[in-house]
This record gives C-alpha cells, sequence and structure tokens, in this order.
C-alpha cells in the first residue's frame, strides 16, 4: 500500500513539473511565434503595398457580398504615418480554392497582389502564381493588375490577360479581387477621405442550386405568368423496364390548372454525366410540346465546374426550346467553361426529359409529335472521356 501510495506521489510530481515545463516553454515560444506571424504578414503586405512603411489592423469593414467568398482580413497601409491605402486578405473558390492580398491606394488603383494559397491544378491553375509564367505583355499572371483602377471591373480577357488554360481560376482570382478592393475601398472613402465607388457593389457569383423534384416544378412553373402557382397535380405510371438512350425515367407527373385540365407534363431523368455517379434533372413541358424550363435535383461532377450547369445561367438556356429539337453545343447552348462533358450531358437529360414529357402531354390532350422526331439524337459526349 505505502509503496502504491509513493507511486502516486511521484508520478503526480512528474506531471506537476511537465506542466510547469511546457506553461514556461509556451510563455518563451508563443511570443516569438506570433513575432513571427506578423512579420510573415507584413512581409506579404510589403509585397502588396510597396510604399508603405506600416500596417495597422482594422476589422469595422464591409464584409463580401457574396457568401462564397470572404474578406478574412483587411489593414491599413500607412506612410509616415499617414493612411495612403489598404490590403484585404480574401478567400473563395477558384478551380479549387485561394486566398490572396491585394493592395489599393486612395485612387482605388491596385498596388499589388500575391497568393497566401492556390489548390488549383498542377500545370494550369497552379500557373497563376507562378513566377515564371508570363502573360503576353511580359508580367506574371498576378502583376499585371497592379496599376489597374479597380472601378474598371476585373473581367477575362477584356481587362485582364487569363491564364492559358486556367479560365475557371483566372474567372474565380477576379472575383476574389472584386470582392476585395471593392471592400477595401469602402473602408478608405468612408473614413478617409478615397475615392467613392464608380459602379455598384459587385454581384455575387451564382451558385449551383439543386431542387427536389415538386420544388423544380413549382419553381419552373413560377416563372411564367400562365402557370404561376401550379405544380405536381398527379404521378402517373410509366414502364420500369424502358430506359430511353440508357437513361432512368424516375418519375412522371401531370399539372392541372384550377379547372382540372392536364396543362403540361413533368419528367425526371437519370443519366450518366462527367461522374460516374452521374445526375438526376426534372424537365416541364406545356401541351405546345414547349419546355417550361429544367432544373437539377442531383449532380455529381467537379465543384467550380461540372456543378455550374446547376445554375440558371446555364439551364435557364433550354427554356422556350422544343421538346422536338436536338440540342447542340454552341448552337443550342453554350457549355460551362472548363465543363463541356458534363454540359453536354445534362443537355442529353434534358432532351430525354422533355420528349418523354411531352409524350404523357399527347395522351392528355396536347399536340401530337413531328413525324421522324422520335430518332432523335443525342451528343454522348460522356463517351469521350
Amino acid at each position: 500500500m505505502k509503496q502504491m501510495l509513493k507511486l502516486g506521489f511521484t508520478l503526480a510530481a512528474f506531471a506537476v513539473a511537465a506542466c510547469f515545463l511546457l506553461a514556461l516553454v509556451n510563455n518563451i515560444t508563443a511570443p516569438v511565434i506570433e513575432q513571427h506571424q506578423i512579420e510573415k504578414a507584413n512581409a506579404g503586405m510589403k509585397a502588396v503595398f510597396a510604399q508603405a512603411d506600416s500596417f495597422e489592423q482594422v476589422t469595422d469593414y464591409k464584409p463580401s457580398t457574396d457568401s462564397a467568398i470572404s474578406i478574412d482580413k483587411m489593414y491599413l497601409a500607412k506612410e509616415g504615418g499617414k493612411v495612403a491605402g489598404a490590403v484585404a486578405q480574401v478567400t473563395g473558390p477558384t478551380y479549387d480554392s485561394a486566398t490572396i492580398l491585394v493592395g489599393i491606394d486612395l485612387n482605388r488603383t491596385v498596388t499589388g497582389v500575391q497568393f497566401l494559397a492556390l489548390s488549383d491544378s498542377p500545370g494550369f491553375g497552379l500557373k497563376a502564381n507562378d513566377p515564371s509564367y508570363k502573360t503576353k505583355s511580359g508580367s506574371t499572371f498576378y502583376g499585371q493588375f497592379t496599376g489597374k483602377n479597380a472601378g474598371d471591373g476585373f473581367v477575362v480577357n477584356e481587362t485582364f490577360e487569363a491564364v492559358s488554360g486556367a479560365t475557371i481560376t483566372s474567372r474565380g482570382v477576379a472575383n476574389l479581387l472584386s470582392q476585395g478592393t471593392y471592400s477595401a475601398g469602402e473602408y478608405l472613402a468612408e473614413k478617409y477621405g478615397g475615392a467613392a465607388a464608380s459602379g455598384n457593389a459587385p454581384k455575387a457569383a451564382e451558385q449551383p442550386q439543386l431542387f427536389t423534384f415538386e420544388d423544380a416544378v413549382k419553381d419552373i412553373c413560377s416563372s411564367s405568368e400562365s402557370y404561376k402557382g401550379l405544380g405536381v397535380s398527379e404521378d402517373v405510371a410509366h414502364d420500369a423496364s424502358y430506359y430511353p438512350h440508357n437513361m432512368i425515367i424516375d418519375r412522371e407527373s401531370l399539372i392541372k390548372d384550377g379547372s382540372g385540365k392536364t396543362v403540361a407534363a413533368a419528367v425526371s431523368v437519370s443519366g450518366q454525366t462527367y461522374s460516374e455517379n452521374g445526375g438526376t434533372i426534372v424537365v416541364v413541358v406545356n401541351a405546345d410540346r414547349t419546355i417550361l424550363g429544367a432544373r437539377i435535383v442531383s449532380l455529381q461532377d467537379s465543384p467550380n465546374l461540372g456543378q455550374m450547369t446547376a445554375t440558371p445561367s446555364f439551364y435557364n438556356q433550354f427554356e422556350s426550346k422544343s421538346a422536338d429539337q436536338n440540342f447542340r453545343p454552341a448552337k443550342d447552348y453554350d457549355v460551362v467553361s472548363g465543363a463541356s462533358i458534363s454540359s453536354d450531358c445534362v443537355a442529353d437529360m434534358v432532351k430525354v426529359a422533355a420528349y418523354e414529357a411531352a409524350a404523357v402531354m399527347e395522351k392528355h390532350g396536347g399536340k401530337t409529335a413531328p413525324e421522324g422526331s422520335a430518332e432523335y439524337t443525342l451528343n454522348e459526349h460522356y463517351l469521350e472521356e
């Protein structure tokens, strides 16, 4: 018993000593680590605002207008004790994601841009942070922004040159610059007499949105005065052994007006996309075999690429088109930049769902299919993977 007590006291003594030593080491090293972090941050800020001799962090700046982009930190850049501009640290999506520092002076002129982090594709997106990569003007990608006025905007291949083969990365960086310079510029204008903005706050970049079947139908119908307020009235049975163009018909439904008349049909289909897991879309077609709209229910493709087919600017392209026409890229719709396979596969699903919805409507008073329309063809772009 005495031996056990002795062992217990010994262990307790060692624990107390260890805690004391850890606290001592932390007290000694914490200020050193903090100072190192400050020096590293100052070095980065000095790189984007060379004329400043000191930086002061502030917290009462305007947040980003885009939920996908964050203004992490902001600093006043001072020269001789006077505010000369500001530096913003911004994080958001590119092809993957990036964190940048951007400096602007009181005239909203960009004083410099530097990447703190960039996780895009080697050989493509990473060129944006490669000092050896040069634009046509001879500067680095990030170096071309120095001297530009933020009020002119950051538009790919209009106000700046995109990285060759990395349009998605370039557009993502432009979004970060737009948010960072606007927030910093507004802070300088409100508090230090900086130049006022020449335009509105940057618009939030479109974000992919997925729907349930019912919500997709309601959203499609709400976009037209003739169908506003309508939704799924009843489901109809379909042949589960029927796989048009190797796609699965998940659900077929009727949409009726206040008098009980069937005015449109909704069909959802699942098919292959760039991802092996594919996706599911819903299409609504009226009695004239016209597409009222298409929405994405599920999609397993790449974020910031294939997933962008689930944004209104892509799927709204099929609205008002005929269920009997083929859909071809560049002719009938514009593909998402960097995601042609996903775009063509979604277009194929829209075509199949639209034709099947028109067939449902035909059974409920809709127009008859034109001769030969059943022999339609798809892009089948996924076969090129």
